[in-house]
């Protein structure tokens, strides 16, 4: 009969030790892939998305920027701890200094436990208010610091008639050239007068793109042109039509058939991605349905470069490009290289030869608003940054970009941010100063 000998005490409590052991390292790895992945416990912020159209004024405060940015702010305890994560989410209206895109002040309009990213816009600015519009209603605050001036019961009390009957909903505001107005929920009409916080019954209020637009008044400011879905090609114009001439970029390819049809046709990237600047002059012949432009005596300018993906810059309301002044020229949009690792850059050229005054490299791999002023050109749109989590594709983080229309010089700031206290200004995730590219002699 075999005899079995069972194992000694010692044996069994190496054993034990050693799966617990195993155990225990398992755990740890387990436990670091998590902090890896989540950052730990702490506080965590998304970055600062604009919201709605950026708008730059020009008035006693100086030349500035104003934007409104929410931003959530997520609290995960650390492993172990009986404390519960949450999430913030913070409103905030900044303005900025339209010659480097330096903030200027931020005003923290809310911080809401669970909040809901609706409701909210910048209207527009009218003598030295800009008004906004939150959650919990109309507001109007100071250009200069940004200090609370109106709000709903301010306005009511200006205005008994108004009273209980303001609107909280964007779609019964309306801000034209003449200011702000908006639809009561009495379905009257009525129109800030500018001066102090009157209102004054108004006629209809054009509600969509066919009604005539009201002339500009002083003292008031839309929002920029801001591109949602339709992406910088937005702001891209072929060319630009003077009085007897044409001035555009075209691909040496084209122009062959466009003087033997003596027609300009449409932007085709994709077979014509590289492209330069060209003269042209503007004629006309009748024809059954009216007058019909014609074009000929295609002239390339003898000092333009060519251009990858290029088109004259507008700010994106129509398809007239900014023209600059002393010296003449213009701001041709083009990227650096094509596919999805391309950025923008921006190129000033001068006449009459096409000579590039500077070429910038600007922080952007999309562009979503134009702001041309008076000395210097700003832009709102996104980078791809690296992501916070190595199991992420890179964030595209919110960009103002400043661009000095002599030098070229950038000032940019970037929204991927702490979620700081409201007193204080986060420093810009991107470098704040980066220096044009020699022009090529």
């Amino acid at each position: 009969m075999p005899i079995v000998t069972g194992p000694r005490r010692g044996s069994v409590a190496k054993g034990l030790l050693g799966a617990l052991g195993a155990i225990g390292l398992l755990l740890a790895i387990g436990l670091g892939v998590v902090l890896f992945i989540t950052g730990g416990g702490g506080v965590i912020a998304s970055p600062a998305g604009m919201v709605g159209g950026p708008i730059r004024v020009v008035g006693p405060a100086g030349d500035r920027v104003y934007l409104l940015t929410t931003q959530w702010r997520t609290y995960r305890p650390s492993p172990g701890t009986s404390r519960s994560s949450y999430t913030d989410l913070l409103t905030d209206v900044w303005a900025f200094d339209a010659r480097d895109a330096k903030p200027v002040w931020r005003r923290r309009l809310s911080s809401d436990r669970r909040g809901v990213n609706m409701g909210r816009a910048v209207l527009g600015a009218q003598n030295e208010v800009l008004w906004v519009l939150t959650t919990t209603g109309l507001i109007g605050l100071a250009l200069k610091d940004g200090a609370p001036v109106a709000d709903v019961a301010a306005i009511e009390a200006a205005n008994p008639p108004l009273r209980g009957v303001i609107p909280s909903e964007q779609r019964y505001y309306r801000f034209d050239g003449q200011g702000l107005a908006f639809t009561a929920a009495d379905g009257r009409d009525w129109r800030m007068t500018g001066e102090g916080l009157k209102a004054v019954a108004a006629p209809r209020i054009a509600r969509n793109l066919r009604d005539k637009p009201a002339p500009s008044a002083p003292g008031v400011t839309v929002p920029a042109y801001t591109a949602g879905g339709i992406g910088t090609y937005a702001f891209q114009a072929r060319g630009l039509q003077l009085q007897k001439r044409w001035l555009g970029l075209l691909a040496d390819a084209e122009v062959e058939t466009f003087r033997k049809n003596q027609a300009i046709g449409g932007t085709d990237p994709e077979n014509h991605p590289r492209s330069r600047l060209w003269w042209a002059d503007r004629g006309s012949v009748r024809e059954f349905l009216g007058p019909r432009a014609t074009y000929s005596g295609f002239t390339p300018l003898p000092e333009s470069p060519e251009f990858l993906y290029g088109g004259l810059l507008t700010d994106g309301r129509s398809s007239v490009p900014i023209m600059l002044f002393k010296p003449d020229g213009l701001l041709v949009l083009h990227r650096d290289k094509l596919g999805e690792g391309g950025r923008w850059r921006l190129t000033r050229v001068s006449g009459p030869n096409g000579k590039v005054a500077w070429t910038a490299d600007l922080p952007l791999n999309a562009i979503d608003s134009v702001m041309p002023g008076e000395g210097s050109v700003l832009m709102h749109g996104y980078r791809d940054e690296e992501p916070t989590r190595r199991d992420r594709r890179p964030d595209p983080t919110p960009q103002l970009v400043a661009v000095d229309l002599a030098t070229g010089r950038i000032g940019v700031y970037g929204f991927k941010v702490k979620a700081t206290k409201p007193e204080d200004i986060p420093p810009s995730s991107t470098p704040s100063a980066i220096e044009p590219a020699p022009a090529a002699k």
